[in-house]
């Protein structure tokens, strides 16, 4: 999996193919998008016009898709084939580099281990129709794993949650349980890495942000290339989107230069932006996800 990506959430189909053009163009090769972005027909289209360049071939790519959550097992496979078929429409040797469960359970909380399980083997049985060359999950936290592992014959291979700056010295359950996961053998990948979703004075925190800014002042680097390097620099791969050229090229510019450990460490003590999720006891957030039964 490519360290960095480029992220497709909340952009419309026309928008993500623009977007997915552009990266592609610029070197991207790593492209995250799911059933419920309803933008895949934008990104299948994207694909097939890049990949029409005889300089960029589909076997280059690494295709991200999801599925919802809480779907029992024959929900689950009529959910792969409708994604795989809206990506690849027509064509009988489509396959994606990566399937994921978007959710633990339903959006509204509905499933259990049951669910979890039963959805985990049409997962399986798209592997094994080589329709997906690995799979994993989304949001899940070590009770959601374990549910999986007790009846896994293919092992989850990423679990992507919500992870930036300001996170470092986090709880495992407001991480999603991030060393739990690396002991696991399942890459931790990070969704909203610049904290997008953040509201807030916390919004532009790792954009324009003091701690950020004057860290990539030193580099000669953006504070969103800073709070990007803090996470591809510790193995961590990230999705940002941006349908802004000039924020594109600098999200992908990531390798040519290295932090030093103590702006490494300044970054991992952070605690702004401040952890994402619902609010535990005295009201600190706490994490979205660790609470889904």
């Amino acid at each position: 999996m490519p360290l960095v990506g480029i992220g497709t959430w909340q952009y419309n189909s026309s928008t993500a193919r623009a977007e997915v053009e552009s990266a592609l163009k610029l070197g991207y090769r790593h492209i995250d998008t799911a059933l419920g972005y309803a933008n895949q027909d934008g990104v299948g289209a994207a694909i097939r016009a890049s990949t029409a360049d005889a300089d960029i071939k589909r076997r280059d790519l690494f295709v991200v898709s999801k599925i919802p959550g809480g779907l029992n097992e024959t929900a689950s496979a009529s959910a792969l084939e409708l994604s795989l078929s809206q990506l690849f429409p027509g064509d009988p040797l489509a396959y994606v580099d990566l399937m994921l469960v978007h959710f633990p359970a339903t959006w509204g909380g509905s499933g259990g281990k049951a669910m979890r399980q039963a959805q985990w083997r049409a997962m399986e049985s798209f592997v094994h129709k080589g329709k997906s060359r690995a799979i994993g999950v989304s949001h899940y936290c070590r009770k959601h794993l374990d549910d999986v592992l007790a009846i896994a014959t293919i092992r989850p291979a990423v679990n992507q949650v919500q992870y930036h700056v300001g996170m470092g010295t986090a709880s495992g359950n407001a991480t999603d349980d991030l060393e739990y996961m690396r002991k696991q053998g399942v890459t931790y990948e990070s969704f909203s890495p610049l904290c997008g979703p953040c509201g807030g004075t916390d919004s532009h925190a790792l954009i324009t942000g003091k701690l950020v800014t004057d860290i990539g002042a030193k580099y000669g680097k953006s504070g969103p290339q800073v709070a990007l390097k803090w996470q591809v620099q510790r193995g961590i791969p990230v999705i940002p989107k941006t349908s802004n050229l000039a924020h594109m090229r600098e999200n992908f510019d990531l390798f040519s230069w290295n932090l030093t450990q103590a702006d490494m460490a300044e970054l991992t003590a952070a605690t702004v932006p401040a952890v994402a999720g619902n609010p535990g006891p005295g009201g600190v957030p706490v994490s979205g996800d660790c609470d889904v039964d």
